[in-house]
């Protein structure tokens, strides 16, 4: 009898899209079996008075000022290499570094810009903590994965600021794979901690952060695999 094929390994592509389902898969499963957890974690930050503990923190303040501003010169810088530079990049850049700013780019534009401040944010009209009337505001308090129409514009699912913090990660798209790990390990921790900022000043819940990192990681993914298949079509053309 013939022995049974062996298993193909998982490839590391491979491997990121099956953690990046998973964590998606877990986070959905949380926020729906305990939505409360929103509530919970936003009132760590109230204060006695009724405010957000946040607002009265200058670094808080500041980071919320500049990080749109970094994603809108990142994004325009990252555009304007790839489009200077598109046949041949200079050799101060190097093509690594070329790659990696236009992929920036293409995150900032594509994931934060489009994706996440153009049709989540306008969408899925989540209101704030700092609206919701556990907290003293009008609206009404609406479950992460429930559509609802509690905010006209520029609404809490996602965080905006945390998924520019979180697009860093699209640095090391195209590297190996130790540092496609590092790169989302950096905008792990650079998208976090905006958005422990933006929790702190009410302007957003947990599950607003965590889906904005998911929502990044899976547009980067995505962003990458267009690359590479378009890079793969262009090398079967040149051979043939």
């Amino acid at each position: 009898m013939n022995a049974p094929p062996t298993p193909r390994p998982w490839r590391a592509r491979e491997r990121e899209w099956a953690w990046l389902a998973g964590a998606f898969s877990l986070a959905c499963i949380v926020f729906s079996a305990w939505p409360g957890l929103d509530l919970w974690a936003a009132a760590l930050f109230r204060q006695a008075d009724g405010g957000f503990v946040g607002n009265g923190l200058s670094w808080v303040r500041a980071v919320y000022v500049a990080v749109p501003w970094f994603g809108r010169a990142a994004g325009l810088a990252g555009l304007v290499i790839a489009l200077i530079w598109w046949k041949r990049p200079p050799a101060l850049l190097g093509v690594r570094w070329w790659r990696r700013s236009m992929l920036l780019a293409l995150a900032m534009w594509l994931g934060t810009g489009a994706l996440v401040n153009g049709a989540l944010k306008e969408g899925w009209g989540r209101a704030r903590p700092v609206a919701v009337q556990e907290f003293g505001g009008p609206a009404h308090f609406t479950p992460a994965l429930r559509p609802a129409k509690q905010c006209r514009t520029n609404c809490s699912f996602v965080s905006g600021h945390s998924a520019t913090g979180f697009t860093l990660l699209a640095v090391g798209l195209l590297g190996a794979p130790a540092t496609r790990r590092r790169w989302l390990l950096i905008g792990a921790a650079a998208g976090l901690l905006v958005g422990g900022g933006r929790m702190a000043q009410g302007g957003h819940f947990l599950s607003d952060v965590l889906f904005s990192g998911l929502v990044l990681w899976l547009a980067s993914a995505a962003i990458r695999e267009a690359w590479l298949r378009i890079k793969a079509r262009q090398r079967r053309r040149s051979v043939h």
